[in-house]
Parts: structure tokens; sequence; C-alpha cells
């Protein structure tokens, strides 16, 4: 039974890792556009994890966002809480980055 719980948590934290990483992604891509920036990434990403992530484990990442004149990066960090106790909690650590397009 303890490798079934262990399983089932490693498919929990792929999961989390998954959304994530394509919440992170839509951030950039939101704030590389022209003339727009930090605020439409964290526009873009508190949307994408609202509909995917809450909960304990939502309650556990903290996510940012940034940009400067040439690109736009997003990053999170956290983890996914044992679901055992005595179990490790398993860390997140992730970032993404898009350059930012130029006026044609």
């Amino acid at each position: 039974m303890l490798m079934v719980v262990g399983l089932v948590q490693f498919v929990a934290y792929q999961y989390t890792r998954g959304a994530l990483v394509t919440a992170l992604e839509r951030g950039v891509r939101a704030g590389a556009l022209v003339g727009a920036g930090a605020p439409e990434c964290r526009a873009a990403l508190a949307d994408s994890l609202a509909e995917v992530l809450g909960g304990t484990v939502g309650n556990t990442v903290t996510v940012a966002c940034g940009a400067d004149t040439e690109q736009v990066w997003a990053r999170a960090t956290g983890s996914v809480p044992a679901w055992l106790s005595g179990g490790p909690d398993l860390a997140l650590d992730l970032e993404a980055i898009a350059r930012r397009e130029v006026e044609p």
C-alpha cells in the first residue's frame, strides 16, 4: 500500500509541475506582446493557475513575473506536500523566459 501512495503522489507531483510549466509559458507569452509587460504576465499566470491548480498545493506555490526591454520571465517555487507523515515534500523550482516582440 505504501508504494501505491508513493506512486500516486509522484503522479500528483508531475501534474502540478506540468500545470505550472503551462501557466508560466502562458504568462510570458502574454507579457512578451508589443505594449505588454509584467502586469499582463501576472494576469495570464494567475488565470491559468486558477483554472488548474488549487487547494493545498496551490497554497504552497509562489509565482512571480518580471520584464525588461528584451525579455519577460516568470518563476514558480514551492513544493507538493508529502501525503504520508515523515515523507519528503517534493520541491518545485521552475522558470520560463520569452523574448519581447518588437514593433515592426
